[in-house]
């Protein structure tokens, strides 16, 4: 199998752009998927080719998928609605019309087999069955918490303000994996060669950490104390309404974490296996708070 060229929807979101990334720096080519051309020619750079495309339109889907020998996408809305699966809809029959070697799903928050049952965790795997049973070789990845939430404007806020990290609403002593959006990228683009075709595989960046191991990682890039102060997942579902405008979202999305809550343990990932079976390094959370988010942060002034 050889993948030349790689479609990517959702090419300059959080999810896609590393994506677009990794692919170009391992030699693809890439045709990014916008539903605003103008805005993506303006973020991404000239090497992708760009194409007006929306998910939940299956001709634009079908049409952008024409000459790609691979496909990643993640959903844009909860996996419990109407537009997840008709998006899995799309996509999936747009692969099978055109023949693709492989197809790349990402779950977008976790739902492994260790997850205690709740409305994202149901409606996940269900995706996921859908696109594993499908007829083209497909994998999905299935991530735990992203570090790029830690870059949400309420939770910069709080920890400028007042030094305290609220997120996420679990206890203190919990020591989780996290997932970056970087890794994801480097994961997706080498599980279009591995053999991992029909797995659903647990993904996250190198070294869990607690509530407050983090803490002291963002203090050396906010330059002040940080403390561990988690919400209930009340006070979280409220707040996330708030920043969403969606009263589902947060309520689906809430649910997931008291979720977590009920783990033993984690969600926790072996990313020293995950880093072997792909040939790939991964960047762990302490650098990544250093490198990327104080990049970030940079750029918010």
């Amino acid at each position: 199998m050889t993948i030349r060229k790689l479609l990517v929807f959702g090419a300059t979101g959080t999810q896609g752009h590393p994506v677009v990334e990794e692919a170009l720096a391992a030699g693809l080519e890439v045709r990014a998927a916008t539903r605003d051309v103008a805005d993506a020619r303006a973020r991404l750079t000239a090497s992708a080719e760009l194409v007006r495309a929306d998910l939940l339109d299956a001709v634009s889907v079908t049409e952008a998928m024409a000459g790609c020998q691979a496909v990643f996408f993640h959903l844009n809305h909860m996996p419990d609605t109407g537009e997840a699966q008709q998006t899995v809809d799309n996509v999936l029959t747009a692969a099978r019309t055109h023949g693709l070697e492989r197809v790349v799903f990402t779950t977008s928050g976790y739902c492994g087999s260790a997850m205690p049952s709740c409305t994202f965790v149901d409606a996940a795997r269900r995706l996921v069955a859908q696109v594993l049973s499908s007829e083209v070789p497909a994998v999905v990845l299935q991530p735990t918490l992203y570090l790029a939430n830690l870059v949400w404007s309420h939770i910069i806020t709080e920890i400028r303000d007042f030094g305290r990290l609220r997120y996420p609403p679990l206890p203190a002593e919990r020591r989780l994996s996290w997932t970056s959006t970087e890794d994801q990228g480097r994961i997706a683009v080498a599980c279009l060669q591995a053999d991992v075709a029909g797995e659903a595989i647990d993904i996250a960046s190198p070294e869990a950490v607690t509530g407050p191991e983090l803490c002291r990682y963002l203090a050396r890039v906010y330059g002040r104390e940080v403390h561990f102060a988690p919400q209930s997942v009340e006070a979280f579902a409220n707040d996330l309404s708030y920043q969403t405008g969606s009263a589902h979202s947060a309520q689906v999305i809430s649910e997931l974490y008291a979720a977590y809550a009920r783990l033993d343990d984690g969600p926790r990932v072996d990313t020293d296996a995950l880093q072997q079976r792909l040939g790939i390094e991964l960047m762990p959370v302490s650098r990544w708070v250093e490198d990327r988010l104080g990049y970030l942060l940079s750029l918010y002034g």
